[in-house]
């Protein structure tokens, strides 16, 4: 089957998208201009003079030790709990942590091999965690209903609003389907109290994963505050390449943050009491902060020799995209040589000037700091950026050649081709902005409502239409990007992803293969703020 939109046809949803995305910007504007032009959202000023630029070290994450192991499995355990961080120099800022830091401590698992996380909950609100990126069971996915209320709770499931549960979060929702696939029905999803254990059987591709919240209506104001850390899976195809390892193998988390006159994170809630979820009408279209941080430190430094390092970049900010580049180029260019995208590493490298990434995507990097002279400055600039959130990160190059047994081989693995003429299903969902608010197919999110039943094992294909910037993700298994516009796939677009960049009035093609798990999982733009206003949907495998 062809399964593609006609070019009329595009033109036709184009035009009717193109005029809901006009009013969507124009609707949210201050003092008659769009702040950070480009940009899904609007510019939330900090209360703070800005902290310099490149005058704190780059730090990096801490690695976290099993608390025992057997023959198949990593046991750890996370405690979620409210803590006084040094991120701004002067003053101190009360974050929600994953064990005490931000980002939240790195899990390092092997593919194949099982990883069981007891995350205990001190939060004063409830909490659900999802492995993004996981090839998860649907009870371990982080499905938003599935929270774990804090441990002193004893009465949340029949006072749902006395601890920060919209009523549809509790007996005010109609039944959903068991999600895990039992077939039974649950009236409030799988309460957990104080505690709960995520399970990943990380039967993957080695990737650069991460988890965070995933609580209904309010990830936005979870991840903002510090609910975010790596989950990095290795492989032996990986192992066997000879690329940068040990402190040469270094994780970039890329998230901006406003800060209040007392060092805590600003954030415009609609209702600063996480009762009802959302922001405030402005920020609608998504909440930008002024503050560029990589791995929770603001405009940090990394001294570097000259050699290739690997760097994981995550984008993990709520709303904001970045068009990253190094400044000054490396002579002769192409200085961000890809090598992995959000589910694995690529076929072949690919070389870049610039490179866009949106909310939730990952993009693996080798960087040769060879190509410079010691002594150079190079900066990560992000050309979407205005004024100060022009700027990510300096890399400062120090001391002579050292010996560098790294390589990039021209070939990096295999990908298997999902084919699209053996599609048995082709679906399109529309993320729209209606009267009532943020939309998948016209319907604002209600949990247990499916908008798609993929059969596991058969490939289909689905179609991403937009009015407005939506990173969308899908949950389960990544896909391929086949076509943007009835062209090829952009130069972003390589290798297997979990979450596409689909630009205003843009149609894009994806072919998807569900495996192993029955159950309902997520499909939503990863804009935080429209993900929480109800762009997000079911859909269940089996």
């Amino acid at each position: 089957m062809s399964g593609r939109l006609s070019r009329r046809g595009f033109l036709r949803v184009s035009a009717g998208a193109g005029a809901g995305a006009a009013l969507g910007a124009a609707g949210w504007r201050t003092g008659g201009r769009l702040l950070e032009p480009g940009q899904p959202g609007l510019l939330l000023p900090s209360s703070i003079p800005l902290p310099e630029a490149f005058r704190v070290r780059l730090p990096v994450p801490g690695v976290l030790a099993p608390v025992r192991s057997d023959a198949t499995t990593d046991y750890y355990e996370i405690v979620q709990r409210e803590a006084d961080l040094d991120i701004v120099p002067g003053l101190r800022t009360r974050a929600w942590t994953y064990h005490g830091s931000f980002p939240g401590p790195t899990i390092h698992a092997g593919s194949g091999r099982r990883t069981v996380v007891r995350h205990r909950n001190e939060l004063p609100h409830p909490v659900v965690v999802h492995l993004h990126g996981g090839h998860t069971p649907a009870d371990s996915d982080g499905y938003p209903m599935d929270v774990i209320l804090p441990q002193d709770s004893t009465t949340a499931a029949t006072d749902p609003g006395g601890h920060g549960i919209p009523p549809s979060a509790g007996h005010g929702r109609p039944p959903i389907p068991d999600h895990a696939g039992h077939g039974g029905m649950s009236m409030a999803g799988n309460i957990a109290f104080g505690e709960r254990d995520y399970i990943y059987p990380n039967v993957q591709r080695a990737a650069t994963l991460w988890y965070h919240d995933h609580r209904h209506g309010f990830t936005g104001p979870a991840v903002w505050q510090g609910l975010a850390g790596f989950h990095l899976i290795t492989d032996d195809e990986e192992a066997a390449l000879p690329l940068p390892t040990g402190d040469r193998d270094i994780p970039l988390m890329i998230t901006d943050r406003s800060f209040a006159a007392d060092g805590s994170f600003a954030y415009p809630l609609a209702d600063p009491a996480l009762r009802t979820p959302g922001v405030t009408e402005p920020y609608m279209n998504g909440v930008l902060g002024d503050v560029i941080l990589v791995n929770g430190a603001p405009w940090p430094t990394l001294e570097v020799d000259p050699v290739r390092y690997r760097l994981r970049l995550l984008n993990a900010s709520n709303a904001r995209r970045y068009r990253l580049t190094l400044d000054p180029p490396p002579p002769g260019g192409g200085g961000l040589v890809q090598i992995g995208s959000d589910g694995g590493l690529l076929e072949r490298p690919a070389a870049h000037d610039t490179l866009d990434i949106s909310p939730a995507e990952r993009f693996d990097l080798i960087v040769d700091f060879a190509r410079y002279r010691p002594g150079t400055r190079v900066r990560l600039r992000n050309t979407l950026g205005a004024g100060r959130t022009a700027e990510v990160m300096r890399f400062d190059i120090t001391g002579s050649a050292v010996h560098d047994d790294s390589a990039i081989p021209d070939r990096l693995s295999h990908i298997d081709r999902l084919d699209p003429a053996a599609a048995v299903a082709m679906r399109t969902f529309h993320f729209q902005l209606r009267a009532h608010g943020w939309t998948i197919n016209g319907h604002p999110y209600q949990p247990g409502r499916a908008l798609a039943r993929p059969t596991l094992g058969a490939t289909e294909i689905w179609r991403f239409i937009t009015d407005f910037h939506h990173p969308v993700h899908v949950h389960l298994d990544p896909f391929q990007v086949l076509t943007r516009n009835n062209r090829a796939p952009g130069r972003y677009d390589l290798g297997w992803k979990d979450t596409v960049d689909v630009r205003p009035t843009e149609a894009v093609e994806v072919a998807v293969r569900f495996t192993d798990y029955p159950g309902s999982f997520m499909l939503h733009c990863h804009n935080l703020e429209h993900e929480d206003m109800a762009m997000m949907a079911d859909f269940v495998t089996g």
